[in-house]
């Protein structure tokens, strides 16, 4: 369950991640933005019909989808202006299957480099059972050049 009041306040604190979830892909799966500090963000994501695949699963992609979010968004948080963050490489491990629908994500960031940073993401399910991980090397790329 998402605390309304908690998720506007962070998207006003962090723009960046106002502009990931609207991001037309992000935004027709779903998912929302719903805690963040300095370093770290989470995701909450209730899998419908369009998550699926055609065994009536969460895709293996919507996971990889929601743990590069969450990760890319604990980045947000503590990037410079115009600065641009890309996945250089990607792990990911699941645990065990997910029970119900409701999935939270926490993502936090382990190292910030000036050209490389290293990122962890945690799943949990409605009954906060670790459920899956992620992790992720992410390049910092300088903001781009003026427009004139």
């Amino acid at each position: 369950m998402v605390d309304e009041s908690r998720a506007a306040e962070i998207l006003d604190r962090y723009p960046p991640l106002r502009e990931m979830q609207a991001v037309p892909l992000f935004r027709d799966l779903g998912y929302r933005f719903s805690d963040a500090g300095e370093g770290w963000c989470e995701i909450r994501f209730v899998a419908s019909e369009r998550a699926m695949n055609l065994y009536g699963i969460v895709h293996g992609g919507v996971w990889l989808l929601l743990s590069d979010s969450a990760m890319g968004g604990a980045l947000a948080t503590v990037q410079a202006p115009g600065e641009r963050l890309i996945a250089g490489q990607a792990d990911f491990r699941w645990l065990r299957p997910l029970d119900g629908d409701g999935i939270r994500v926490r993502a936090e960031v382990l190292r910030r480099g000036r050209s490389l940073s290293h990122c962890a993401s945690d799943f949990y399910d409605d009954r906060d059972r670790h459920i899956a991980h992620g992790s992720g090397t992410y390049v910092v790329l300088p903001p781009l050049p003026e427009q004139g």
